[in-house]
C-alpha cells in the first residue's frame, strides 16, 4: 500500500509540474501549442470528410477553434488533477473528500493563474479558475458518487446476509 501511495504521490507531483510548465509559456508559444492542436484536429476533420480547405480557410479556423481548445486544456487539466487528489485523499482517509479534494484544486487553479502574471505576455483570468475547478469538480463529484454508490452496494450485501 505505502509504495501504491508514493507512485500515486509522484504521479501527482510530475502532473502539478506539467500544468506549472504549460503555465510557464509565454504567451507566443502558449498560443502556438494551442493552434497546432487546433490544425490538426481541422487536418482530421478534413480527411475524414474528404474535402479540401483552401489554407487561408484552415487559418480562420484554427483561429475561431484557439479559444476551445485553450479552455477544454484547462479543463482537462483539472480534471485529471482531481482524478489524482481525490484518489490520494483516498488512499489516506481524508474525511470529508470532497470539499478537501475540490478547495485543493480550486488553490492550485488560483496559484496556477497568478503565475501566469509572471510569464510573458500571459494574463490571470477567473474564468479560467472557474473552468479548471469545474473540471476537477467533475472528476471528484464522478467518483464520489461511485464511492457512495460502492460503499451503499456493500452495505445492501452485507444487511442481506
Amino acid at each position: 500500500m505505502k509504495a501504491k501511495r508514493k507512485v500515486l504521490v509522484t504521479i501527482l507531483m510530475i502532473w502539478m509540474i506539467v500544468i506549472f510548465g504549460f503555465s510557464n509559456q509565454n504567451v507566443v508559444s502558449s498560443l502556438s501549442l494551442s493552434d497546432k492542436i487546433a490544425s490538426k484536429m481541422i487536418d482530421i476533420v478534413v480527411k475524414v470528410r474528404g474535402k479540401e480547405i483552401s489554407p487561408l480557410e484552415k487559418a480562420n479556423m484554427v483561429k475561431k477553434m484557439r479559444v476551445t481548445v485553450r479552455k477544454t486544456a484547462h479543463f482537462t487539466e483539472y480534471f485529471i488533477l482531481g482524478v489524482l487528489i481525490f484518489k490520494i485523499f483516498e488512499m489516506y482517509g481524508v474525511s470529508n473528500i470532497l470539499l478537501y479534494a475540490t478547495l485543493f484544486c480550486f488553490l492550485y487553479a488560483c496559484s496556477d493563474e497568478i503565475h501566469q502574471l509572471f510569464s510573458d505576455g500571459r494574463t490571470a483570468k477567473f474564468l479560467d479558475v472557474l473552468i479548471d475547478t469545474s473540471g476537477s469538480v467533475l472528476s471528484i463529484g464522478y467518483l464520489y458518487f461511485l464511492k457512495q454508490k460502492n460503499f451503499n452496494k456493500t452495505k445492501e450485501l452485507s444487511q442481506n446476509d
